[in-house]
């Protein structure tokens, strides 16, 4: 059984053992919300904001899809997320000091 209802709460069952509690639609809205724009403002992608979901103990079916709806619909993520952050200039080989030319160290 991978479903428990305790009280008027469903939960799942992990491999481990662990309980999730399900959650619906609403408060599912409501957790990605946090997740992805909450408190600190993280912006996480998809992928991390599932497992930051299931290591605070909750879950639902279409979790990952939700994730990824979220994530893309996210203004700020789409706008800032092809930025490149390094400069557009050929990246030099920097030579260690202690390393002799037949690769022997001195």
């Amino acid at each position: 059984m991978k479903y428990d209802l305790i009280g008027d709460d469903m939960f799942y069952r992990t491999i481990e053992g662990l309980l999730l509690k399900c959650l619906g639609l609403i408060e599912s809205n409501r957790l990605l919300h946090e997740v992805h724009e909450g408190t600190c403002g993280t912006y996480q992608s998809a992928h991390k904001m599932k497992w930051l979901i299931r290591r605070s103990g909750y879950y639902w079916p279409t979790m990952l899809e939700d994730c990824f709806k979220y994530y893309k619909g996210c203004q700020e993520c789409q706008r800032f997320g092809k930025i490149q952050m390094v400069s557009a200039s050929v990246m030099n080989p920097i030579s260690n000091p202690g390393h002799s030319e037949v690769g022997v160290w001195t």
